[in-house]
């Protein structure tokens, strides 16, 4: 019933090549269990909400308390989870699932398809101010036919469903649990279906789990998980050689080259499914159609990945990924520092008369953001675009472009773990959506019937010819497919993810 559509599927390789609280001491039963594993992660989850936000980096988190309907496998392939199938109807109009009948949440309580629909369904409806709107809006009911058996209907064809029910934030949770803590409850104490419950809890600190023995899916081997959250790339780098830690995430590559040289550790960088990119608004400054377009010309893509990622980051061209459905294969913007200053020219700029703009980039978000911004605004000094630097967090991004204050560029990372360009290019430039930064209604105008066209080939053959038109408006700066490094005790095997995920049941021992 299930149909999957591995034209969706990304041609991505699986891997390249503070003080903390004493963690207990690690051990290993004789059946291959882990009593404990500690992971330095770089940021607290804004919200134990699994539905509130898209942010892709407490997914890894979220997934280990949450179920979602459907899951994916290493190379992005989805695959039965909550639900057994689903069928998308001819029209897009709507999808038939079945769900499985022994999920039960941590509490004991039995998940059916009321919670279901309301997850998906009556949270929109009662006005929840979650992200789960931007997927799933166009939901007008879900009925009921049995208690593991439904109907998705939809006010417009949607083509992405299953996509986006494997997605960020799409994580069932419990009706009856909603009801009755509230909002606030559900902000500040998580209870789902997945493998683990919340035990500790020290906001900004420490994220400890406890495997749940009557998980109703396949157990991890790890009984107990600790995130310990640094924003540091240098401090996670030092809790992992000092033992504190297991595992640690978004080291630099110099770190992980070295590592993999040690008898003590191993590591890896696993291009995902997230790209790195410079944000650009529409309005002041990059109004002018000259100074977005020379940005982009400034900047050395190659460079910067020999430099940050040792040449394993892919340069991209496009809001996309190569191999992926709708990237312009063919398509290229070229590194061409003269042509940025002939166009500052036609516009009064350039070396001697430099152009100022707002650039913003996190710190330790993502590996070598800061490093990144540096060398670009470098790069655009060299043509005559002088910039004013501001670090910022990631959560503070989202609040200063929902209400209009990111300045004129940023340096950012958007996740797609799905495959799709509707998840990158339609939700990037939906000025009806919370993520857009580049906000025009001719735009706008482009990009909202595509979301309404039910047959796969045309889809993507116009998400390939609006991705073209994006980049030769100067709509976005596309940079390079993101690399996730991870460094771990050499105690363990783990599995990357291409989307990212770094799930317990990844992890083995060695």
């Amino acid at each position: 019933m299930n149909k999957i559509d591995r034209r969706l599927f990304l041609k991505l390789a699986a891997a390249a090549g503070g003080a903390l609280v004493a963690r207990p001491n690690l051990t290993f039963a004789d059946d291959g269990e882990i009593e404990n594993v500690s992971i330095a992660w770089t940021s607290d989850p804004v919200t134990w909400d699994p539905n509130q936000r898209l942010a892709p980096d407490p997914q890894s988190i979220l997934k280990t308390i949450f179920d979602q309907p459907i899951d994916q496998l290493q190379n992005l392939e989805l695959a039965p989870n909550v639900l057994t199938d689903w069928e998308l109807a001819d029209d897009a109009m709507s999808m038939h699932v079945w769900m499985r009948d022994d999920i039960t949440f941590s509490d004991g309580s039995p998940m059916t398809m009321e919670d279901f629909r309301y997850t998906f369904f009556e949270r929109i409806q009662q006005g929840d101010e979650i992200d789960l709107v931007v997927g799933f809006g166009v939901v007008s009911d879900i009925e009921i036919i049995s208690p593991t058996e439904g109907i998705m209907r939809f006010s417009q064809p949607f083509a992405t469903p299953a996509q986006w029910l494997s997605f960020s934030a799409s994580f069932v949770i419990s009706k009856a649990y909603a009801e009755k803590v509230g909002i606030e409850g559900l902000q500040t104490k998580p209870m789902g279906s997945g493998p683990y419950e919340l035990v500790e809890y020290e906001r900004d600190s420490r994220i400890v789990l406890k495997r749940r023995d009557d998980y109703w899916g396949e157990l991890p081997a790890i009984k107990q998980l600790t995130f310990e959250i640094i924003p540091d790339a240098t401090a996670r780098l030092a809790a992992l050689e000092s033992g504190n830690v297991d595992f640690a995430v978004e080291l630099s590559i110099r770190d992980v080259k070295r590592l993999q040289q040690s008898d003590r550790f191993k590591a890896i960088a696993n291009p995902i499914a997230r790209i790195i990119y410079v944000t650009v608004r529409a309005d002041g400054t990059f109004e002018d159609k000259n100074i977005r377009l020379a940005a982009h010309y400034a900047i050395n893509k190659e460079l910067l990945s020999k430099a940050f990622f040792g040449g394993d980051a892919v340069a991209i061209d496009a809001p996309s990924i190569p191999g992926m459905p709708g990237y312009p294969e063919d398509f290229e913007f070229p590194y061409d520092p003269e042509k940025a200053m002939e166009l500052l020219a036609q516009s009064g700029y350039g070396p001697d008369n430099p152009v100022t703009i707002g650039f913003a980039t996190t710190n330790g978000n993502f590996t070598g953001d800061y490093d990144i911004a540096r060398a670009i605004v470098t790069m655009w000094e060299k043509v005559g675009i002088k910039t004013d630097l501001q670090v910022i967090t990631e959560g503070q991004w989202y609040d200063l472009n929902a209400t209009g204050k990111l300045p004129d560029a940023s340096l950012f990372v958007w996740e797609n773990g799905t495959g799709d360009p509707e998840i990158f290019t339609g939700n990037m430039f939906n000025a009806d959506l919370p993520f857009a930064t580049f906000r025009r209604p001719d735009i706008t105008a482009k990009i909202k019937p595509l979301f309404d066209i039910a047959d796969y080939d045309e889809r993507i053959r116009k998400y390939d010819e609006l991705n073209r038109w994006l980049i030769e408006e100067g709509a976005i700066i596309p940079l390079l497919q993101a690399i996730q490094t991870i460094g771990f005790s050499n105690q363990f095997n783990f599995q990357p993810w291409t989307n990212g995920w770094i799930l317990p049941s990844a992890i083995t021992k060695a």
